[in-house]
C-alpha cells in the first residue's frame, strides 16, 4: 500500500510542477478487474488512478496507473504498480458544430518489467448528435511489444439525467485490430451502464469476442479471460 500511496503523490507532483494555474481532474478508480481493448491484464481487483491537466492551445497532459491488488495466478507481482501511463493531446481547431478532432501521443510503461515501453500514436473523432455520441479512435504502435499494431474502434455513448441529479450513462463500442504479426479482423465488443452522483460513480463494463481467432482465448493461448468488469469510481475538478 506504502508503493501505491507513493506512486500516487508521484504523480500529483508532477502535475502541480507542470502548471500552477490550469484545470486539474484526478480520477481513482477501484475495478474488479483490468481489461485493455478486450485483452485481460489483471483478472483480479485493481485501483487505477490518473490526474489529467489542461493547458492552453488546446493540449491535454495526462498520467494513469494501474495498481495490482491480485497477482494474476503467479503472472503479476501484487500490490505494485504494474503500469503508468503517460499522455499528451492537442485538440484541433475544427470550427465545425458538434464535432471534436485530436491527435495524441501515449507512452505506456511497464515498471519492474523487462523490455521496452508500449508507444502509441492516436487520432480520435468525436461527433455530437445532441441525443448521443459517435467516437471513432485510430491507434498505431510505434514501438514495444505493440510497434506496427493498428487498432480502431468506433463507440456509441449516450447521457440520461435522472431524478435527484444521479447521471445514466450507456456506451457501446467494437474494436479492429491490425497486428504486425497474428490473425486481423473485429477482436471485440463492450457494453457499459453506469451510474454517477456528484464524485461518485459505479459501472459495469461487459467484454465480449467478435472473431475468437483475433481475440484469443487465454486456455488457447491468447489473452480474452474476464467478460464482466465492475468498477467504483471517484472524480475531482479542480
Amino acid at each position: 500500500m506504502k508503493k501505491m500511496i507513493t506512486g500516487v503523490a508521484a504523480v500529483a507532483l508532477m502535475a502541480s510542477s507542470v502548471v500552477m494555474a490550469a484545470d486539474v481532474d484526478v480520477t481513482v478508480d477501484v475495478a474488479s478487474a483490468y481489461v485493455f481493448r478486450g485483452d485481460t491484464l489483471n483478472d483480479g481487483p485493481v485501483i487505477q488512478p490518473g490526474l489529467e491537466v489542461a493547458l492552453p492551445y488546446g493540449l491535454t497532459l495526462g498520467v494513469w496507473g494501474n495498481f495490482d491488488l491480485d497477482d494474476y495466478d503467479g503472472a503479476l507481482e501484487d500490490n505494485q504498480f504494474s503500469e503508468i501511463d503517460i499522455y499528451l493531446e492537442y485538440a484541433l481547431p475544427i470550427n465545425i458544430d458538434g464535432l471534436d478532432v485530436s491527435i495524441g501521443y501515449t507512452e505506456y510503461t511497464y515498471p519492474g518489467a523487462e523490455g521496452k515501453a508500449d508507444r502509441e500514436f492516436g487520432l480520435g473523432f468525436g461527433y455530437d448528435f445532441d441525443f448521443f455520441e459517435v467516437g471513432l479512435g485510430l491507434f498505431y504502435g510505434v514501438d514495444g511489444g505493440i510497434d506496427k499494431d493498428f487498432f480502431a474502434e468506433l463507440s456509441v455513448g449516450t447521457s440520461y439525467e435522472l431524478p435527484e441529479g444521479v447521471l445514466l450513462d450507456l456506451g457501446a463500442g467494437i474494436g479492429y485490430l491490425n497486428p504486425d504479426e497474428g490473425e486481423s479482423g473485429f477482436s471485440g465488443y463492450e457494453l457499459s451502464a453506469g451510474l454517477s452522483y456528484g464524485i461518485l460513480g459505479a459501472s459495469v463494463t461487459y467484454y465480449g469476442q467478435v472473431d475468437s481467432d483475433v481475440l484469443v482465448d487465454v486456455e488457447d493461448g491468447g489473452t480474452y479471460d474476464v467478460d464482466l468488469v465492475g468498477m467504483l469510481s471517484l472524480a475531482l475538478e479542480f
